[in-house]
């Protein structure tokens, strides 16, 4: 691989990294301390995103068990 291309990349990465933790403001602190309620949240209103995103760690486990076992 390309060693400028790579450092181009990784600068890149880093400038538009530091620009959006630049632009965080606000507090961390979480309004809602409750279990209930993040389980709530997550089982209501993203139901559909956190059944996409199990999905697709699923497939990308079974992927590397594919990848890693394959003979060559």
């Amino acid at each position: 691989m390309n060693n400028k291309a790579s450092a181009a990349a990784a600068i890149f990465f880093l400038v538009v990294f530091g620009i959006e933790v630049a632009r965080i403001s606000g507090s961390f602190v979480p309004s809602s301390q409750q279990i209930s309620q993040i389980g709530i949240s997550l089982f209501g209103k993203y139901v559909i995103p956190f059944e996409l995103l199990s999905l697709i760690l699923v497939a990308g486990i079974i992927g590397m068990f594919y990848i890693a076992g394959r003979e060559d």
